[in-house]
């Protein structure tokens, strides 16, 4: 065939400077338990036309145009969870990425015997009239798919999902390449756009060739993947740094020796015009593989084809429909015994270990513990992952974890004390109470402090985050930021700060004359019977503290902590903070009506947080008394629900645990 489609777009080129404006991100993906390297990972900015897969080797490299440099950096591989990392923090030096291997089963099921005979079935479309081939040398990572259903004229009366999934296949219309990979992946169908949506398969799955035409197979008969509707499949080509290179080179050479092939074509990108360089004419000599597509009307109005550009670019329909098919059979490969699952039912129980698994192997983190109580009763109480991953120490109950800004709800405790015993006035100047403290333009309070309404800054840097001095107290603690200015007149508006909490705890100190852990442990922690509770002081042992892991999954404490104790630097567990939780729900009424009553700006609007807690309703309709808090190594949730008497804590040691859906785990201990 000698009328193929032909289109070819150049951004950059590796070998060359880096254009103005980008940022070069190397680095290698390793797998977190073995050290090997994740070959093929894929690696991009969601939604965009950035990304790229790592090589056979793992190592990376990947331009960041400036545009992106605040965004977020997606890792992922096929059976590894997901790593979510922002760009900032990738710039400074060769990044090693540790992604974590899920234990996900694919699909077993028993088989009884062959009662009936096995009937294959072959879908998809086998038309094709010439090929096309669309090559980024900057990025990696194109994908088209196509979708399988079983309707139109490729109707198969006698096939009924669900079927197994035994052999994909490709049509290559011509290779000039020495050798090619591509990657076969099985989507769902996405329910909202149609497009191609999550993984079926859990395993890389690559074929490599040299053939210069015909069918690419990809035997997936092991396997004994079932599918119970329809589905899409992914061809993703797989091109190293070096490919793209020796594509780039083989392009500028074609040009050089075919000018009149050449048209320039200015189109919008990102709001921006650019130029791209398109074919015209027969080009069966560029350096590349040419993908088998059907341009026919026919192929048009019965089969559904998308692309996409990189590893998690947009998927665009398009209209050239990808040559592939799929066999499938009533029958598995094998027989196969069914794994059943540790916990299986629909109790609260199980959902929240198939939820907790989930959330684990997608997001790569390391550990965590949830905890449940109704009615002052506790009724779940679990722990997943490790505490330790390089000792391979399991997450227990009493496994500490940091609660971040959960401290500001603990710290309120001490404040209400202090409160009853008429030893501190929330409206009054707070230099009646810390002289010390540099005076400012206004005048602040206690509770404005603790609305995050005094006007204090909050993190601006990583130099704010991380500090290596210690500090003995909290007032010797104040100098680290003394000396600011206030950002508005207090009262004036909320600002999230937990500057203002250290303040808080140097009062506690100077009302009570004693440390603020000391303060914390005699009138909080040990009343309350929270046994696993206290400061992180770095510069002590502490039995059964997990160990913290930031966003490439390498363990990173993040230095120490003793300068926000009373804002952000305590640990805790699970079952303590719903304890703690219950505590403050069986407070007297004044006293909640302190701490859960929204806070008002000056000119009267609501704020949404109390003192220590944020006060509203979830996403369910339920009214709720909450906070949340983490790092770049831990995060924390805690959750009162006043008419459901339900609270509920979850607690990690990793960032990602602040995306987990505490309020739909809630749900499931609501009085029906």
């Amino acid at each position: 065939m000698n009328n193929a489609k032909y289109s070819l777009i150049i951004f950059h080129c590796f070998y060359g400077s880096i254009s103005f404006g980008q940022t070069e991100i190397n680095g290698k993906i390793l797998n977190r338990d073995s050290k090997e390297p994740v070959a093929y990972a894929n690696i991009g900015i969601p939604k965009t036309d950035v990304g790229t897969l790592s090589n056979q080797d793992g190592s990376f490299s990947i331009l960041i145009p400036a545009k992106h440099s605040s965004d977020t950096l997606l890792f992922s591989a096929l059976g590894f969870g997901k790593r979510a990392i922002p760009v900032q923090t990738l710039t400074k030096k060769t990044t090693v990425i540790y992604l974590w291997e899920k234990n996900t089963v694919l699909n077993e099921t028993v088989v009884y015997g062959q009662k009936t005979m096995n009937k294959v079935f072959e879908l998809g479309n086998s038309e094709f009239k010439g090929g096309i081939i669309t090559t980024d040398t900057t990025y990696a990572g194109r994908s088209n798919s196509l979708l399988i259903e079983n309707r139109g004229p490729q109707y198969k009366k006698e096939l009924q999902f669900p079927v197994y999934v035994t052999k994909a296949s490709l049509r290559i219309f011509k290779n000039n390449l020495k050798s090619f990979k591509y990657r076969l992946r099985l989507n769902e169908v996405d329910s909202l756009t149609g497009s191609p949506g999550k993984d079926l398969l859990q395993k890389s799955i690559v074929a490599e060739s040299i053939m210069r035409n015909g069918w690419l197979d990809f035997d997936l008969s092991q396997l004994n993947l079932v599918v119970s509707k329809p589905f899409f499949i992914t061809v993703e080509q797989i091109l190293t740094k070096a490919d793209r290179i020796t594509i780039a080179d083989g392009y500028r050479d074609f040009i050089q020796k075919n000018p009149t092939k050449i048209k320039n074509d200015t189109v919008v990108r990102d709001g921006k015009k650019e130029v791209r360089q398109i074919l015209k004419g027969s080009a069966m000599d560029l350096p590349g593989v040419f993908v088998a597509i059907a341009v026919s009307q026919f192929a048009k109005e019965n089969y559904v084809c998308y692309v996409r550009e990189t590893s998690f670019g947009e998927w665009k329909k398009v209209r050239g429909i990808l040559t592939a098919t799929v066999t499938l059979s009533n029958q598995a490969h094998v027989s196969k015994r069914k794994v059943q699952s540790p916990c299986s039912g629909n109790s609260a129980d199980c959902r929240v270990e198939k939820m907790s698994k989930d959330f684990l192997d997608e997001n790569g983190m390391v550990g965590m513990q949830i905890c449940a109580a109704v009615g002052g009763k506790i009724k779940l109480s679990r722990s997943f992952g490790y505490a330790d991953l390089e000792n391979k120490i399991l997450v227990n109950d009493s496994t500490k974890f940091k609660i971040a800004s959960i401290s500001k709800s603990m710290t309120t405790a001490a404040l209400m004390k202090l409160v009853v015993e008429n030893k501190l006035d929330l409206d009054v100047d707070i230099q009646k109470y810390l002289p010390q403290f540099p005076e400012k333009k206004y005048s602040f309070t206690a509770r404005q402090l603790a609305g995050h309404l005094a006007g204090f800054r909050d993190y601006v840097s990583m130099t704010d985050y991380v500090h290596h001095e210690h500090y003995d107290n909290s007032i010797q603690a104040l100098k680290v930021f003394q000396d600011d200015t206030l950002l508005f007149k207090p009262g004036a508006k909320f600002y999230y700060s937990t500057f203002g909490w250290r303040v808080l705890g140097a009062v506690i100190e100077n009302i009570s004359h004693k440390n603020y852990l000391t303060y914390m442990n005699e009138n909080i922690f040990v009343p309350l019977h929270l046994r696993n509770t206290c400061g992180y002081d770095v510069t002590k042992e502490i039995p059964n503290r997990s160990k913290f892991y930031d966003a490439t999954g390498q363990e990173n404490e993040f230095g120490d902590v003793s300068f926000m104790y009373a804002g952000g630097g305590l640990l805790s567990t699970a079952n303590d903070l719903v304890k703690f939780g219950q505590a403050m729900f069986r407070q007297p009424d004044e006293v909640k009506q302190l701490l859960f009553t929204s806070q008002k700006t000056s000119d009267g609007k609501e704020t949404g947080y109390g003192l220590g807690w944020y006060v509203g309703v979830d996403k369910n309709g339920h009214r709720y008394w909450h906070h949340s808090g983490d790092g770049f190594s831990n995060s924390s949730h805690l959750l009162i629900y006043p008419d459901d008497d339900v609270v509920i804590a979850f607690l990690a040691n990793g960032q990602e645990g602040a995306a987990f859906d505490i309020e739909k785990v809630a749900s499931l201990f609501f009085k029906k």
